[in-house]
């Protein structure tokens, strides 16, 4: 995460802060892949996990994800917020 940090903190000082939007980090062994997903807006996590179908997602894994993790991660409370990041060159 500290390598994210400087990046951003990079960007930020040549005036591109404004522009970042979230960092992706994906995760695989599973069914299928999970991404999390970190904000820099509001410096929260949220997973995102594509079914492979359509651009569609499947939401059960990403709560069990969230009830997992959120004591280890500030993850996004507001699911509105959970970006999908499809098609993303990750």
């Amino acid at each position: 995460m500290a390598a994210v940090h400087a990046v951003a903190d990079e960007f930020t000082e040549r005036g591109f802060g404004g522009q970042l939007l979230a960092a992706a980090f994906k995760f695989e062994g599973g069914e299928r892949p999970v991404y999390w997903i970190y904000g820099f807006k509001r410096g929260t996590w949220w997973p995102f996990v594509p079914t492979g179908e359509k651009q569609e997602r499947d939401n059960a894994r990403e709560l069990q994800l969230k009830a997992q993790l959120e004591k280890e991660l500030p993850v996004e409370q507001d699911l509105s917020r959970w970006l999908a990041l499809y098609d993303a060159p990750i």
